[in-house]
């Protein structure tokens, strides 16, 4: 599987049906197709992301009824049900790649306010490991996220994701899938 882009990663997740929560991409001048999916998709807070380029603007927390005044700055972007939503659920964070070979490349945090961004910055974990490492045991719910990864066929992929006690997204599942990378 290769992943060149940010959309491409958008369309990857939305083949394989992994769970997300829900997500819609838009550009500039689009306000009435952003209102129509707030609209359909009620929340209290949503995550606001460029999606023209890696490293982008990436709002977290924006309240519902502040959405409008914070997509001006953006020429392609999604907007996201937010994952500060489910604060009190969250579990785990990060980015994790399990090799073919059986290397395991992950950075994560505990945080349960954190962001991947959040995680990447301040981790409470980063590792270049084995899955047969044992300190992998010390990762609250790292043999859920192993199974899920390999459930899907993500082997060889970065997979950016997050935990939670409960099931959440369009899936209803515990894991929620932001994003899969393999060249970019």
């Amino acid at each position: 599987m290769i992943i060149k882009n940010k959309l491409e990663s958008l369309e990857t997740i939305n083949r394989l049906e992994l769970n997300r929560f829900p997500e819609q991409i838009f550009t500039a001048n689009e306000e009435t197709k952003v209102k129509q999916f707030i609209e359909n998709n009620p929340a209290e807070f949503y995550a606001i992301r460029d999606k023209s380029k890696a490293g982008g603007i990436f709002k977290l927390k924006v309240a519902a009824d502040k959405v409008l005044e914070e997509i001006d700055e953006y020429s392609l972007f999604s907007i996201n049900i937010s994952s500060i939503n489910y604060v009190n659920n969250q579990l785990l964070v990060g980015e994790v790649e399990f090799l073919s070979d059986g290397e395991v490349y992950a950075t994560l945090s505990l945080d349960p306010a954190a962001s991947v961004r959040d995680a990447l910055k301040k981790p409470d974990f980063n590792l270049k490991t084995t899955i047969f490492d044992k300190k992998l045991n010390n990762i609250p719910g790292f043999d859920y996220i192993y199974k899920y990864i390999h459930d899907n066929n993500l082997n060889d992929v970065i997979v950016e994701f997050a935990l939670f006690n409960k099931e959440v997204g369009i899936k209803k599942d515990k894991v929620i899938v932001y994003e899969l990378r393999t060249d970019y």
